[in-house]
Order: C-alpha cells, then sequence, then structure tokens
C-alpha cells in the first residue's frame, strides 16, 4: 500500500487533470468544486482538502498552461543556433503559443484572464521566467559579439515589453485573430535588426 506522501501528490494531480479537462469543456464559470469532485469519484469536501476554493484550482492549473510556455521558451534561449535566430524563434512562437491556447481553445483565454483578474502571484513568476529567456540570449548575444547592448538588463527589458501584446491573452484575442503572425514577425525583425551589431 502507497503512503500518504505518495499518495497525496497523485490525488491533487488528478484533481487538476479533471478540473483543467471540465474548464477545458464547459469554462470555469460554468464549472463547480462539486463537478470537479463527481470528476474525480470524491466528495467535494476531499477537493477541499487540497484546495481551498475553484480559484485555487485555476491558479494551479494557469501555473500547468502557463509552464508550458515557459519550457518552451527556455528550450529554443537555450539552443545553439545564433542569438539572432533565437530571438526571433522565441518572439514567434511565444505568439503561436499564444494563439493557439487563447484563439482556438476559448476556455483556456477565460482561465488566464481569470487568474490575471485576481492578479495572483503565479502571473508574476511566469513574467519573470519568460523575461529571463530574453535576457540570456541577448547575453548569448553581446558576448559572441552578434548583439550590441550597453546594459543587457534594459536590452531584455525593452524586448520583453515590445512583445507583450503578441502574448497577453486579452490583445491576441482581440488584434491578432485574423493575423496570421504577420504583425508578430515585422516586430521580431525590427527588435533583432535594433540588436546586430553594424559593420563598420
Amino acid at each position: 500500500m502507497r503512503s500518504a506522501a505518495i499518495t497525496q501528490p497523485d490525488i491533487r494531480d488528478r484533481i487538476l487533470t479533471e478540473a483543467e479537462r471540465l474548464f477545458r469543456a464547459f469554462g470555469y464559470s460554468k464549472t463547480t468544486v462539486a463537478d470537479v469532485a463527481q470528476a474525480c469519484e470524491m466528495s467535494p469536501a476531499n477537493v477541499y482538502r487540497f484546495f481551498e476554493s475553484k480559484a485555487a484550482i485555476n491558479e494551479a492549473i494557469t501555473e500547468v498552461v502557463l509552464a508550458r510556455m515557459e519550457a518552451m521558451s527556455l528550450g529554443i534561449a537555450r539552443e545553439t543556433r545564433p542569438a539572432a535566430d533565437r530571438l526571433k524563434r522565441l518572439i514567434m512562437e511565444g505568439h503561436r503559443f499564444s494563439c493557439e491556447q487563447y484563439l482556438n481553445e476559448s476556455k483556456v483565454h477565460e482561465i488566464v484572464i481569470k487568474a490575471m483578474d485576481e492578479q495572483w502571484s503565479v502571473i508574476d513568476a511566469h513574467i519573470e521566467r519568460i523575461r529571463a529567456c530574453f535576457r540570456l540570449v541577448i547575453e548569448d548575444g553581446v558576448r559572441s559579439g552578434e548583439f550590441v547592448a550597453d546594459h543587457v538588463e534594459e536590452s531584455a527589458q525593452c524586448v520583453f515589453n515590445a512583445v507583450i501584446p503578441f502574448c497577453h491573452p486579452q490583445i491576441v484575442a482581440e488584434r491578432f485573430s485574423q493575423d496570421r503572425g504577420r504583425q508578430a514577425a515585422l516586430m521580431a525583425e525590427f527588435l533583432v535588426a535594433s540588436l546586430l551589431v553594424r559593420a563598420q
């Protein structure tokens, strides 16, 4: 028989898996804790042992969704290709991921927007991890002589700020539903050009 230390994380993961499935199928607002409990074949009281509220469940699901983007971004940032190529890929793949999640999966859009409205710390942590990916690529570019940036931290912040609209769920839904990445590609080219070392 497995110990409680092993069993409890398994139960928590099961709750999150079923809750995400229900949120994606029916939406956050139309799903109750009782619905999640029923899907998990347990009582609502047992769900509340692991999550104090539906909002807490949504926060944990948001963290899972955003972690997928973070893993993708970190993988790109650590590639061995030139920094300019990686920076373009970071922007374009981040935008593609956001479009897939927030345009094609409208219920995921609702999940993340709810998290942003609540100003949960998971959003702030996500922003910092994505910003760190941009900083890593720009640092590599400066170190290799590919990029010129007197202040890497400030340059990374400027690049990150410039691409926020292409990953923000609300802006993506309102502005880029029919764009097919055209504006993101233009921004990627512009930002990379601003960092490249000019031939003397």
